[in-house]
């Protein structure tokens, strides 16, 4: 595993996590550990149900841990959540549906009593032209456009992402990870970024992490040695092809 310089956004080390349900007890992650560095962009991939979703939630601060320790911005993953400094976005926007895109945004700002510009953040996401829509107008990756807005309302140092493209067509799929990395190369904001899509994963990453089937750990880590800001045509490139092909044989080789 690369070792951080300086302080990293998110420290994991010996992760375990076990969800009790009426089946007894299930591992989902065991001995997992990784960091992700101040401005860092790495992307985690591994098969359905290794337990990508449940890392993320633990470093959200949504779930206690069974076992080992997670550093998040200095401190816990609580005192991170609590103290409004870490955004997430999943697959599903869940945007409210009687408030408009602006309201939808504005939301996070009236809870944690933060200031914000509503209108720049729209603009920040490519999506000015309708703060006055409700989300039964917005196609599905303009929609994702309000979640990520909303994300970064309140100045997050950390952005923990869950499949945010999973539900969208190739097309906005591609549109809307040309806009992170937009966003991502002017703020640059920590991310953590689960996906199921090896591709994706190399074209925004600066590592991309791979993990076993359940119970979780990370079983390779691949640096992205591409230029950036990334251009166009780098997926047609061999250094593209070649980092893919990393990444599939590392999934083919997780126990």
């Amino acid at each position: 595993m690369t070792t951080v310089i300086g302080v990293p956004a998110v420290r994991v080390r010996g992760l375990s996590h076990r969800y009790r349900g009426d089946g007894g007890p299930l591992l989902a992650l065991a001995g997992v550990e990784l960091e992700v560095g101040a401005g860092e962009f790495v992307a985690l991939v591994g098969p359905s149900g290794c337990g990508k979703s449940t890392l993320l939630r633990v470093v959200a601060g949504l779930l206690e841990v069974s076992g080992g320790a997670v550093d998040v911005l200095a401190g816990s993953a609580t005192a991170a959540r609590a103290g409004h400094r870490v955004g997430l976005v999943t697959q599903e926007p869940g945007l409210l549906p009687w408030r408009t895109v602006a309201g939808n945004i504005a939301l996070p700002l009236e809870v944690t009593g933060a200031r914000a510009d509503v209108d720049a953040l729209l603009a920040r996401v490519g999506i000015a032209a309708f703060a006055r829509y409700h989300p039964h107008e917005l196609s599905g990756g303009m929609r994702q456009r309000v979640a990520l807005a909303r994300a970064l309302a309140h100045g997050p140092r950390l952005l923990l992402m869950d499949e945010p493209f999973g539900s969208l067509d190739e097309f906005a799929r591609e549109a809307m990870g040309r806009e992170l990395l937009r966003i991502w190369e002017r703020d640059r904001v920590s991310v953590l970024f689960v996906t199921h899509s090896i591709r994706e994963a190399v074209l925004l990453a600066d590592r991309v992490l791979v993990m076993s089937a359940a119970p979780g750990r990370i079983v390779a880590e691949l640096p992205v040695h591409l230029p950036r800001p990334r251009p166009r045509a780098l997926d047609e490139t061999p250094e593209f092809a070649a980092l893919l092909h990393r990444v599939r044989e590392a999934l083919g080789g997780a126990p």
